[in-house]
């Protein structure tokens, strides 16, 4: 009996400093992408996204472009799980957070948002686009793949 109460205690006393550095969850290993360039050319830098299957992402999603623009993969949206996103103000502070299913998202100029997710099933060359009127045929396109086992 003695034994069961000090390994209570001890799982009391000492998982909150286990997670003490983790106020918000498990650490996400972060991925950039811009919408967009700070001169104007319609493109995703980079063009191509890969993500592992079992890893906890946080993709950061800039726009450097006075245009507004669309981060759209439908076919992305049904391979993850999401946690949230957050909304960043100018000076990057969190103004707002969503949760649930994502298909599409539009940044207006010199806006960033974080997405948290989970990989969940593989999937190739997942399309990613701008839907903004003319966007796309000027190249603003790129693919997501989400690789490996469980």
């Amino acid at each position: 009996m003695k034994n069961l109460i000090f390994i209570f205690l001890s799982l009391v006393l000492i998982s909150p400093l286990s997670y003490a550095d983790k106020p918000h969850g498990p650490k996400a290993t972060e991925v950039t992408i811009n919408v967009g360039t700070s001169d104007g050319a319609m493109k995703f830098v980079p063009e191509t996204l890969t993500f592992e299957r079992g890893t906890y992402y946080k993709l950061v999603i800039n726009n450097p472009s006075a245009d507004e623009h669309y981060f759209t993969s439908d076919a992305f949206a049904t391979h993850i799980f999401t946690r949230k996103v957050e909304v960043m103000d100018a000076n990057g502070k969190t103004v707002a957070e969503i949760h649930g299913a994502i298909n599409d998202m539009e940044l207006k100029p010199g806006t960033s948002v974080e997405w948290f997710f989970f990989p969940m099933t593989n999937g190739n060359n997942l399309k990613l686009f701008c839907h903004k009127k003319g966007h796309e045929e000027q190249g603003m396109v790129g693919n997501i793949n989400i690789v490996g086992d469980l």
